[in-house]
């Protein structure tokens, strides 16, 4: 018998696609729907890999299909609560389709996961800002900051908080560390130009917004703020000048509208000053100083329905507008709406009790309700609110020193 010829058997061994670095690669390349391919195949194989869905979900936000992003941020963070970069994802997400406490909830999810993540602090102080809860944004907005301190972007975030909540020497120097760091950046000039102005130091604020004229002579918000800025300093003449031009080179601009009206009212022009208060909250609707400047002014000359009418819209545009609420419940104990005085006037007293003036006014509207007693406790407060107003301004006034008042400073 011959040799029997046994076949020879070809084994073709296929390796196995490493479908998680294929995935990883396409998205270096740039290639988003390769690379959600590819990891979701990863995904199939390892269906408990958090990160894997992290991965996914950032991809179908790249795609636009946020619906199966958000999917997949959820499925990342309950295989792996610990996963703060998928909590930070999630929440941007749910910003990014308007639900803002859900958002807010999964930053701050990011957050407690990763303290010490500036991105995370940086993303959640802007969605606090943004949503009014200026305290919180405080807080994580200064976290940024100490964590990372040469992010010029988040001094500038934080010098928009605290400007927000009316703490300028704050914004200041937030301002300042945020120009030191870029310092060819306009916007970061122009806030802390500002600032500057707002704090005492208009000459100053000047010339910063003169720093940015120089790179950019078209600048528009610089060439506004100088006007602005005179107008702080008592140079009624020459920012009345500016601010004729820049009314007739942009029209359209409410806040020159408003700022023109205040020189006008300024120079004692009120029908004129009027006329562009209307035209700014014309152009400009939300712009609740305007209200409040435009019910003032009224008063001035008299007109009591409309003093009362701007400062309602000018509360409804800002419901913790102190000075408007005050404003409204003298002008409403004017009228003789006694009652809707006393609210009013409650309102701003509740929001700053440390002016004596709403105190003394509710005091005479008691009196005129004939509540003698409730009159005298508040005349008492009033007096009482006044005196460490004035104690406070002494003790201001003695930290000065025997060198006297500092000049300002000057380019």
């Amino acid at each position: 018998m011959g040799l029997a010829i046994m076949p020879i058997v070809m084994m073709v061994l296929v390796m196995g696609i490493d479908w998680a670095a294929e995935g990883k690669a396409r998205k270096a390349r740039g290639d988003a729907a390769g690379a959600l391919e590819a990891f979701g195949e990863a995904a199939r194989e390892n269906p408990r890999a958090a990160w894997l869905h992290d991965e996914m979900g950032f991809l179908l936000a790249v795609l636009r299909r946020p619906e199966e992003a958000i999917g997949q941020f959820e499925e990342a963070v309950r295989l792996d609560p610990r996963l703060g970069v998928g909590h930070y994802h999630l929440g941007v997400a749910r910003w990014l389709k308007q639900e803002r406490e859900a958002a807010i909830a999964s930053l701050g999810r990011a957050v407690e996961v990763e303290p010490g993540n500036g991105e995370y602090r940086y993303r959640m102080a802007g969605m606090l800002y943004e949503t009014g809860q200026l305290e919180r944004a405080a807080k994580e907005a200064e976290m940024g900051t100490r964590l990372e301190p040469r992010r010029a972007e988040a001094w500038n975030q934080l010098g928009m908080i605290e400007q927000a909540r009316n703490r300028n020497m704050g914004a200041r120097k937030a301002y300042e560390r945020a120009v030191a760091l870029r310092p060819l950046e306009n916007d970061y000039r122009n806030n802390l130009g500002l600032m500057l102005v707002e704090t005492g130091d208009a000459a100053r604020g000047i010339a910063e917004f003169e720093q940015i004229l120089k790179r950019a002579p078209g600048d528009r918000s610089a060439r506004i703020n100088i006007a602005f800025a005179l107008l702080q300093k008592g140079d009624y003449d020459a920012a009345l000048e500016r601010l004729r031009g820049l009314a007739k080179e942009f029209p359209d601009v409410g806040v020159v509208r408003y700022n023109l009206g205040l020189a006008l009212k300024q120079k004692d022009e009120l029908a004129e000053a009027k006329k562009e208060f209307r035209e700014a909250l014309r152009l400009q609707p939300d712009m609740a100083e305007a209200y409040y400047t435009l019910g003032i002014t009224a008063w001035q000359e008299g007109e009591f329905e409309e003093t009362i009418a701007a400062m309602r819209s000018a509360v409804e545009q800002r419901a913790e507008y102190g000075p408007a609420h005050y404003m409204l419940g003298t002008a409403l104990k004017q009228k003789g709406d006694l009652e809707g005085a006393v609210k009013a006037l409650e309102e701003a007293i509740r929001l700053d009790p440390t002016t004596p003036g709403p105190f003394n006014t509710l005091a005479q509207v008691r009196q005129q309700q004939g509540d003698a007693g409730a009159a005298r406790e508040l005349f008492a407060k009033a007096a009482e609110v006044k005196k460490k107003l004035e104690a406070d301004q002494v003790r201001r006034l003695s930290t000065m020193g025997a060198g006297g008042a500092a000049m300002p400073s000057r380019r």
